[in-house]
């Protein structure tokens, strides 16, 4: 593996994707790395420098997303490196830095900054392929979805273990209730490391060895 500060998710296939978070000069073509179960390159490829997220989803597509340094957005991509879609013209507002990424099935739900609205996408939905809702929590690094019913998690300063509800309405979030993340001993997380799919949010906190599991669903 030449992933430097890599990110990681797994095929439904069983092969896995392994891509470097920064695509510099020499290391470009060879960003993303797919192996097969037995650990065997099968193709490599770039997707562009500055990942924020990396998540695959059921139809063995790549979904990722930029932070600042490259602010291209979202984008897709099959597990050869073909791009399939980007959030070039899909009428994403204030789409600079892609805070939070959740992949669904085959739907990836984002809240990019700076406008932080819920974004739905499709790009197999004939009709609307992007749907986007206004939303009034800023700064969430991880968003869960089950139904109408979403949670943000994260934010600045004090409201970074913030967990907020809403519910999901014709043309914009509305505010449910506010609570706060907590690991199992009732402490808070500290340094973490967040991943959201589906009705879940997963921490990982210092000293990264155990996973928790925030179930909206539940």
């Amino acid at each position: 593996m030449r992933a430097r500060w890599p990110h990681l998710d797994r095929l439904p296939d069983g092969r896995f994707v392994v891509a470097a978070s920064r695509a510099r000069r020499y290391e470009d073509a060879n960003q993303v790395q797919v192996f097969d179960a037995h650990g065997r390159e099968t193709s490599a490829f770039s997707v562009g420098d500055a990942i924020e997220h990396l998540l695959v989803d059921e139809a063995s597509r790549i979904w990722v997303g930029h932070f600042d340094e490259n602010p291209v957005g979202i984008r897709c991509w099959s597990a050869t490196g073909r791009l399939t879609w980007t959030s070039d013209d899909a009428g994403i507002p204030g789409l600079f830095d892609c805070y939070a990424l959740n992949v669904s099935g085959t739907t990836a739900w984002a809240c990019p900054y700076t406008d932080f609205p819920l974004v739905d996408i499709r790009p197999d939905r004939s009709h609307r392929p992007v749907r986007v809702w206004a939303n009034r929590v800023r700064g969430a690094k991880a968003v869960a979805v089950h139904g109408e019913r979403v949670t943000f998690y994260g934010g600045y300063g004090e409201e970074r273990d913030r967990l907020a509800h809403g519910e999901i309405m014709e043309t914009s979030v509305g505010p449910t209730d506010v609570g706060l993340l907590t690991l199992p001993d009732g402490s808070v997380p500290g340094r973490r490391r967040v991943v959201g799919r589906g009705s879940r949010i997963y921490v990982q906190a210092e000293p990264f060895t155990t996973w928790g599991v925030f179930d909206l669903s539940s």
